[in-house]
């Protein structure tokens, strides 16, 4: 469900009472298959229910109908930050053995990361 404060009844209730604002309780009662209580409780737990709010749930309601009633049950699980699967650039530096061949891929690399760098001065400031 997309707005985790509402059950699914509840986003029913709610939507059958904007569509029919005449509707006696007892008429949505029957219409979401609820007793006339349970829906005067609900419309009095979300009594500033607006339009915003309604076409909101009717959308987490179109939604579920078409991928599933579990389309929103991971949604606040997920990680915003990307993680890498391999060591970072320092990891691997450091890796490199402090021996002869080693030490001369860590100078071409230098080198190279230099000649780089010349180049890049050149191209902007030339």
């Amino acid at each position: 469900m997309g707005n985790s404060s509402k059950t699914d009844l509840q986003r029913d209730i709610l939507l059958t009472w904007w569509e029919s604002p005449n509707a006696t309780n007892q008429e949505i009662a029957g219409a979401c298959d609820c007793s006339s209580s349970y829906v005067s409780q609900t419309k009095n737990r979300f009594d500033d229910y607006n339009e915003f709010e309604a076409m909101m749930d009717r959308q987490d309601a179109e939604l579920e109908q078409m991928f599933g009633e579990n389309i929103f049950e991971n949604s606040g699980t997920t990680s915003a930050t990307v993680e890498s699967e391999g060591p970072g650039i320092a990891e691997q530096w450091n890796e490199i053995p402090n021996n002869i061949p080693g030490l001369l891929i860590k100078h071409i690399v230098v080198m190279v990361l230099g000649y780089a760098a010349i180049q890049v001065g050149i191209t902007l400031f030339l």
